[in-house]
């Protein structure tokens, strides 16, 4: 064998086994998310102050205005229940940003929480109560217009956000995507091929899923391979199946929809029989972690029946 060929079957064997050795370290990252088991969804944003789950692009950043926010109180309810980690969304579709986003003015610092950062706040409180923050990201973004077809300026406009993300917060151990492909823009594998390896080049160890990998109408031995983990959107009829052997996260919410309402401080709410035996403990079995959105009001806190419901919770529910 000449020497040109040793090296090149030398190249060969080390693109092998380093692909053999991401393969196992992504297995045991998946095993790790799996003893999370129970997390705190948190949909707070400009849809708290609209009375929709979906508000239109270009609402006045001045109408976001949680004049008592205090994540601490989140993190302390969280607790409570023997919830591990929370899932923060940074950014929903309308594009508006918990963060002081050089990308965009329709951000918190263009609120009258100018000078605050909700995404700091959210991993530092979590973090003081031992608990994982996490985040959520739209990739559909109608105020910077990234809809239908990806361009390959709305693919630098995401990693632009994703960069302030992931650079500025610490280790995150996952990211749940939405508006991609389920509604809002196109989903398509040299997309998803681009996003990823920045993500990962950024935090190699970050677990990656989306909110439309069950519906694209492939085996899910498939479908693994596309994502990291998969998550069940309860609401729409989703659910981790018995036998279920992929690591899963799955996520209804404790209220009747995911942003708040006026009416959520004296509707009845997920019972405890409901949180623990029919959910906690059947997922369990099936590989799953139940990710239970727990919606703030307009003030940024947790209701009183929220935070007495989720107290029930870790008084039943055996860690």
């Amino acid at each position: 064998m000449n020497a040109k060929k040793l090296v090149q079957y030398g190249v060969l064997i080390a693109v092998l086994f380093a692909n053999q050795v991401t393969a196992q370290n992504l297995e045991k990252l998946r095993s790790e998310f799996k003893t999370l088991k129970f997390g705190m969804f948190i949909h707070f944003n400009m849809g708290t102050f609209h009375e929709k789950d979906w508000v239109d692009p270009g609402q006045d950043p001045m109408s976001f205005n949680p004049a008592k926010l205090d994540c601490r109180q989140w993190a302390k309810t969280a607790k409570s229940a023997g919830m591990k980690y929370a899932v923060l969304t940074t950014k929903h579709h309308d594009g508006f940003c918990l963060w002081d986003s050089k990308v965009t003015d329709y951000d918190v610092a263009s609120s009258p929480l100018k000078g605050r950062d909700i995404v700091a706040e959210f991993c530092k409180a979590f973090r003081k109560e031992g608990i994982e923050p996490h985040i959520y990201f739209s990739i559909w973004d109608r105020t910077l217009g990234i809809e239908n077809d990806i361009t390959p300026k709305d693919i630098e406009l995401i990693k632009a956000q994703l960069k302030e993300l992931l650079t500025n917060y610490g280790k995150f151990r996952s990211i749940t995507f939405d508006g991609w492909g389920n509604c809002g823009t196109k989903w398509t594998k040299a997309d998803r091929d681009v996003i990823y390896t920045f993500i990962k080049s950024i935090q190699p160890q970050i677990l990656i899923t989306d909110h439309y990998q069950l519906r694209r109408n492939l085996p899910l031995s498939e479908v693994y391979n596309l994502v990291d983990f998969f998550h069940y959107e309860e609401p729409v009829g989703e659910w981790a199946p018995e036998g279920n052997l992929f690591a899963s996260q799955q996520g209804p919410t404790i209220q009747s929809e995911w942003f708040w309402k006026k009416r959520f401080p004296t509707e009845s709410l997920m019972s405890v029989e409901d949180i623990v035996t029919k959910r906690l403990n059947v997922l369990d079995k099936r590989n799953c972690n139940f990710l239970l959105n727990c919606a703030p009001n307009r003030d940024g806190l947790m209701d009183d029946n929220v935070v007495k419901r989720l107290g029930e919770v870790g008084n039943t529910f055996k860690k």
